[in-house]
């Protein structure tokens, strides 16, 4: 499958045309990942967009250097690192391939090559990134709207 299909088919494919997958597919970079391998460090800053394209990768919370707690794994086609390429804030969790993975890169100097360019294809892929944090940022309510029920009945059930 070619790269732009792969681009395509990923979250980021939901707001870009394919003319647009195919200016995009000269600007990213191809990486494996083996089962265990890290995609990024907690801490570390890369300034870069990943694009899951096959497999799963865990999202860890780093407790200490030896234990983490396990917040979400992202399943093919998600977007990831969205925020560090946005304002190059570091990482703030750790992202580990639970199985053989895929993965395309967006460098922000890359993406930032593109504005002049194709101004039309850096709009779609902020309005995609925009999008997919809404999503998540929803997705979180829904977990700790669920998380407050379930403390707020065992309160109220033993008073």
């Amino acid at each position: 499958m070619s790269v732009a299909k792969k681009i395509a088919n990923s979250v980021l494919g939901q707001d870009v045309t394919e003319e647009e997958c195919e200016i995009l597919a000269s600007a990213v970079e191809h990486r494996q990942l083996e089962p265990g391998e890290v995609l990024f460090y907690e801490g570390s800053q890369d300034d870069t967009l990943y694009i899951l394209i096959t497999g799963k990768l865990e999202v860890l919370k780093m407790l200490t250097p030896d234990k983490s707690i396990s917040i979400d794994s992202l399943k093919t086609g998600s977007m990831t690192g969205e925020l560090s390429f946005l304002d190059g804030v570091p990482h703030s969790l750790r992202l580990i391939a639970k199985n053989q993975s895929e993965v395309l890169m967006l460098r922000r100097d890359k993406f930032e090559s593109l504005v002049e360019s194709h101004p039309l294809v850096t709009f779609h892929v902020m309005r995609s990134i925009l999008r997919y944090s809404h999503t998540l940022q929803r997705k979180m309510n829904a977990k700790y709207l669920e998380m407050h029920r379930m403390i707020q009945n065992q309160y109220t059930a033993q008073y």
